[in-house]
């Protein structure tokens, strides 16, 4: 005689795996919008201090003047990119964002670094959410000065 399984212990197999898979899916979901907000946010935040430590380095340590944003942080990937307009400017901007959402300029000549980070502007009010939990509020702005 062979050994199988009967029709209601694998419906009753199912059942548990639909179960699992409806409770565990929406947390799934919600990592790439929590991965999105936390890296905009710390890549913003770390590349200005970056910035500031390398414009002292080539301004004070080197007596190099001609330096521009481009020359002491490059940041790459998707969503950010570079604005050639006085010292330097990166931008955030998603693929479905309703404008920028991050943003860090340089002025070599005022010797500062100014970003700034604008949760509303995420495309879904999922990553905003995320965004604001991480900021502790939905946008901050600061200036860092060499």
């Amino acid at each position: 005689m062979k050994k199988a399984f009967t029709l209601i212990e694998l419906i009753f197999v199912i059942v548990i795996i639909g179960l699992l898979a409806a409770v565990a899916v929406p947390k799934f979901l919600n990592l790439k919008q929590n991965a999105e907000a936390n890296n905009v946010v710390k890549t913003t935040v770390d590349a200005a201090q970056q910035a500031v430590e390398a414009a002292v380095n080539y301004a004070d340590l080197e007596n190099n003047n001609t330096f521009t944003l481009q020359d002491i942080i490059k940041l790459k990937g998707k969503g950010w990119s570079y604005n050639n307009v006085a010292d330097g400017q990166y931008q955030y901007q998603g693929t479905n964002d309703k404008g920028v959402v991050a943003e860090i300029n340089f002025s070599r000549t005022n010797r500062e670094v100014n970003y700034s980070i604008d949760c509303s502007q995420f495309g879904d009010t999922k990553t905003q959410t995320k965004c604001q939990n991480v900021l502790g509020t939905s946008s901050v702005s600061e200036r860092l000065t060499f």
